[in-house]
């Protein structure tokens, strides 16, 4: 028989330490040679990137031993760092960046020099001339920003710069002969969501680009993973009207096509080098994972026909697809942090769960499933988000009430949320929170123009969003509209900010290496979103004000709601001083603000330790704040 106790105040068994223990983060899928590859991150080992091998038998293996840590951190939020090719695996070791090499049973050896101020991400051999080509990006300790290109690694560790130039590049491919690598670019003040364009670069013998011409994209619409077909086609998906599609390029001037008419869009912001949506699973057919109005459908598309099967479209989100012959791996959740990796045998039709890091950590009867709510929001639109009652089978609360509500804001802020399980999630719904996960306008997977519509209304519109969800359950007698809460990071934890500054809605806040100061912000960034600010604010230079009237720490006087800060202290893309200030400020006028630093963290928590302390510390601010 169920307790019956008030919401917020029930009892659960996914404590923080079990989270900070099963939070394993997934990414990066590849196959090489038939077998499956993919990378964990472990919390309960400081946040080391392992990179596992699944035998043939299914007995899944550390390819990389301690402490060696399979980590990029070009552009600061990395990506694919790793590269397989027969027995040999090239990786990169988060400690120096430097590039490494490992053969089956052997010790890692390091093949570039240590302190060279190169980083790598996105490594792919080429066997022809016996090297690994990848992203680089050089820090040479004299200039604020480092400079980027394409680079060749040889046996020996000689680098070699092949391609360079632009702000920007990613998704190196080699063409089958070797004689062709296509290649994305984009310049400042674009993201590579909004300008990436994908060329073609031929290569000598020696490897030397002979010339390099652009195939499509740019300012009309991104484009994005260029892959090669076993023939020498070389395929992207490139965003045309309001939707990336996939089309192909067929070696010989300037004529691209659309393949097949698939739902959504197959494409997604590259936050994370190496991002893979599709990918061959014969000479003539391949996987997709579009996104469709926020949720992941995978096809099956004849590439000579064009013609689509729907396999699934009850993943939820996939973040990253891998493929070979007869068989693909689709990843669910982000590309980098997913929670579960599947297998489909595409002549048998079996599906077989490779990893489940999140297997057992409740039962059925606790698990509280997404709803799909759209919401009207500001100016008569429309905006999406996930839905989530409390649940937990051992609890009931007393007849009449209401639940609080904590409202998730995602990161980017050109990102989006997926409703995959999330413990995170899990751990306010099983406490008795109610839980809205918002894709305020400006998330991924509703299209490019709803994605724009947060051009220079960061700060505004995805406030105005959060606000409108939260008012919008409260009226529906959902939830408890005194007692309602609002958390983020990142981007998500600047709207916190906005939020509690400009509306009085939300009891409490959480921020999670939140920017509070937008000025701050353009002087110290990294060189990555050191322009983003252009499209999500306007010209620093001709727009100064604005810049000053969308930072919270300009608007202190005006929050009155208590607020939790957490903070890594390596944290390159959101500096500490960012949160030290708004806190600093905050007790200045005697308004309750507690303060977390994490040192050894950057940007997110890979620590168990960290994990663990940041759930606990604000789930008893919360409760505190509550007078639960």
């Amino acid at each position: 028989m169920s307790t019956v106790a008030r919401f917020g105040t029930w009892e659960s068994s996914l404590q923080a330490d079990v989270i900070a223990q099963k939070s394993l983060r997934l990414g990066a899928p590849t196959y090489a040679g038939g077998l499956l590859h993919f990378i964990e991150a472990r919390p309960s080992e400081g946040g080391r990137q392992v990179l596992v091998r699944r035998e043939a038998n299914g007995e899944l293996v550390d390819v990389v031993p301690a402490p060696f840590n399979v980590r990029t951190r070009v552009h600061e939020y990395g990506g694919r760092a790793y590269v397989v090719d027969g027995d040999d695996v090239w990786f990169v070791h988060d400690d120096d960046q430097a590039l490494h090499h490992v053969a089956r049973g052997t010790t890692p050896k390091r093949l570039t020099a240590a302190g060279s101020g190169w980083r790598f991400a996105e490594p792919l051999v080429d066997r022809r001339r016996e090297r690994v080509v990848a992203v680089a990006e050089h820090h040479d300790g004299k200039e604020r920003f480092p400079r980027n290109a394409l680079v060749s690694v040889s046996g020996t560790g000689e680098i070699t710069e092949i391609v360079s130039g632009a702000d920007f590049y990613a998704a190196p491919a080699l063409s089958p002969d070797g004689r062709c690598l296509a290649y994305l670019s984009w310049n400042h003040p674009r993201m590579p969501w909004d300008a990436a364009t994908v060329w073609c670069a031929r290569l000598d013998d020696r490897g030397n680009v002979v010339d390099a011409a652009p195939i499509a994209g740019g300012e009309g619409g991104a484009a994005f993973q260029p892959t090669w077909s076993a023939e020498g086609v070389l395929y992207f998906s490139l965003e045309v009207d309001d939707a990336w599609a996939l089309h192909r390029w067929k070696g010989t001037g300037t004529t691209i096509e659309r393949v097949g008419q698939l739902p959504g869009e197959l494409g997604t912001p590259l936050w994370q080098l190496g991002t893979r949506l599709f990918g061959f699973i014969s000479a003539h057919e391949l996987a997709c994972a579009p996104l469709v109005r926020g949720q992941s459908q995978l096809h099956r598309l004849d590439v000579a026909s064009g013609d689509g099967k729907l396999v699934r479209d009850d993943f939820v989100f996939i973040g990253d697809v891998a493929c070979t012959e007869g068989k693909v791996a689709v990843l669910l959740g982000w590309s980098g942090s997913g929670s579960e990796l599947r297998e489909l045998d595409t002549k048998s039709g079996e599906w077989q769960v490779v990893r489940d890091v999140f297997a057992g950590l409740l039962p059925a009867a606790d698990v509280s499933t997404h709803e799909a709510i759209e919401f009207p929001t500001a100016g008569g639109e429309r905006a999406h988000g996930y839905f989530y009652a409390p649940k937990n089978a051992a609890f009931v609360a007393p007849e009449g009430t209401k639940p609080p509500l904590v409202v998730i804001v995602h990161g980017g802020p050109t990102g989006g949320t997926a409703a995959t399980f999330n413990p995170r999630v899990q751990f306010w719904t099983h406490r008795g929170f109610a839980v809205l996960d918002v894709n305020y306008r400006g998330s991924t997977g509703y299209g490019r123009a709803y994605r724009e519509r947060l051009r220079r209304e960061w700060g505004v519109i995805d406030v105005e969003d959060c606000v409108a969800g939260a008012s919008f359950l409260a009226e529906q007698g959902r939830v408890d509209g005194k007692r309602m809460i609002i958390r983020g990071g990142s981007a998500g934890g600047y709207t916190v900010l906005q939020a509690l500054a400009h509306h009085d809605v939300f009891r409490a806040g959480g921020c999670h290496y939140g920017v509070s100061d937008l000025e701050a912000l353009i002087r110290d960034t990294h060189k990555f979103e050191s322009r983003y600010d252009e499209f999500l604010i306007g010209s620093f230079t001709d727009e100064r004000p604005r810049f000053v009237e969308r930072s919270p720490l300009h608007h202190v006087d005006r929050i009155v709601a208590p607020i939790a800060f957490f903070q890594g202290l390596e944290d390159k893309a959101v500096p500490p001083n960012q949160t030290e200030a708004m806190a600093d400020a905050l007790k200045a006028r005697g308004i309750d603000a507690e303060y977390h630093p994490y040192p050894g963290e950057q940007h997110g928590f890979r620590k168990a330790e960290n994990i663990r302390h940041s759930h606990d510390a604000e789930l008893a601010f919360y409760r505190r704040v509550l007078a639960l």
